[in-house]
């Protein structure tokens, strides 16, 4: 296949994101991104119904979608559920290798608390190259029990100092110094873009400058504050959706770990370091989800690790089917939403990318191994529809399409 040659009017930013849900600092990004960049054009890869936080996501992914292409991004397309809910290192290896295969995005654009590339990409460096003093690090606080982000700043901090470990800290820098390593360790041409998160913090709103973090808004919205968080929204962002919290899961998640035997859960993808133990002990006792969660998180596993060992367990993803697939990773490129100009930009990807593009589930089948993880996202679609609004079918993946906005801000 040949090359895609980039001329200046042809600059296509890339985007990685949950919009979990989309709001008006996902589209302070947006708008910085394009300038920044001098792009043509946007293509979004985001999470589907479940997202790295290791929970579903508030709002359904064909709704998310929407709300972005009807607020300026011109194509999104979907993260398989394997990279959207796993850690921050396969979250970014799935989404920048996806990107770079599309064959067309010069500049993938990043919303970061740091704000400068430089200090991001020195941390980056040190992950990627993992140097004597970072593995003695790593290794020495994972014996002293601490959980893996912890030690991984730790070799940071060794590694580099106090100043880069310090980056670790912060959600945002965490992920946009993954995106980097990604793009080190596949030598991909995509030109890196920092942009500096506006307003509040990730937990926090400021109404003084419409903008809140996810994590409030999402608050706001699960406990009946709508009219407080649509402050925070632009339009179309919460406006007939179902919210979905992962608490009402719990029942199913438990069921499933209790028909798994401790050698099926050994082999969960997220599991290590005796976390199906501590599941199997806290399924004894614990009646709801805080009270699950509670029981299996420690100094060594995280909440949200926990969270992601739970969803892995409910959907059998082990260590095995993950490098099955991951090894054939990038194999499709599936389409959620597109502006006019996506359109164009999919014509772009259509002509020069080397995988296929994803449009109707019922026509469009990619070869195995890569299949698997379109097989995932539909059982996936299938239990978060079932959760939510008690049906598998209405918003199922084989019947659900592409939104197209015919009229791009």
């Amino acid at each position: 296949m040949s090359s895609y040659k980039l001329t200046t009017d042809k600059r296509i930013v890339g985007i990685v994101a949950e919009y979990n849900p989309f709001h008006n600092g996902h589209l302070y990004h947006l708008k910085r991104a394009l300038e920044l960049t001098d792009a043509f054009g946007s293509v979004a890869v985001m999470s589907g119904n479940f997202v790295q936080r290791g929970e579903p996501a508030l709002i359904d992914k064909w709704r998310r979608a929407e709300t972005a292409v009807r607020n300026g991004v011109d194509l999104v397309l979907e993260l398989p559920f394997l990279y959207a809910a796993g850690s921050a290192e396969y979250f970014a290896s799935g989404a920048v290798r996806l990107l770079d295969a599309l064959a067309c995005v010069t500049h993938v654009a990043f919303g970061c608390e740091e704000g400068e590339l430089a200090p991001l990409a020195e941390a980056a460096n040190v992950l990627a190259a993992e140097p004597p003093a970072f593995k003695e690090g790593l290794r020495d606080a994972l014996s002293a029990g601490r959980s893996f982000p912890r030690a991984r700043a730790e070799g940071l901090r060794r590694a580099a100092g106090d100043a880069q470990a310090r980056l670790l800290d912060l959600p945002n820098n965490i992920l946009a110094i993954e995106y980097l390593k990604q793009l080190t360790l596949t030598k991909s041409r995509i030109e890196p873009v920092a942009v500096k998160r506006a307003g509040a913090g990730y937990f926090d709103a400021d109404p003084c400058v419409r903008i809140a973090g996810a994590s409030a808004i999402r608050d706001m919205l699960l406990t009946g504050r709508k009219d407080e968080a649509l402050v925070y929204l632009p339009r179309g962002g919460a406006d007939t959706a179902v919210f979905q919290s992962f608490d009402r899961y719990f029942t199913l998640i438990a069921a499933v770990a209790r028909l798994r035997s401790r050698e099926e859960l050994h082999e969960i993808m997220s599991a290590s370091e005796g976390i199906e133990n501590c599941l199997i002990r806290a399924l004894d006792g614990a009646s709801d989800m805080p009270a699950l969660i509670a029981a299996v998180k420690s100094a060594r596993y995280t909440e949200t690790r926990v969270r992601r060992f739970l969803l892995h367990t409910l959907f059998g993803v082990t260590r095995g089917k993950f490098a099955e697939s991951d090894a054939a990773w990038p194999g499709y490129a599936r389409v959620l939403a597109l502006s006019e100009r996506g359109g164009e930009i999919l014509r772009i990807v259509k002509a020069y990318a080397n995988i296929p593009v994803v449009t109707n589930m019922n026509k469009q089948r990619p070869g195995a191994p890569v299949a698997a993880l379109l097989d995932l996202d539909v059982r996936a679609a299938d239990i978060y529809n079932l959760m939510g609004a008690g049906s598998m079918h209405e918003r199922s993946d084989h019947r659900m399409r592409p939104f197209l906005f015919l009229n791009p801000v």
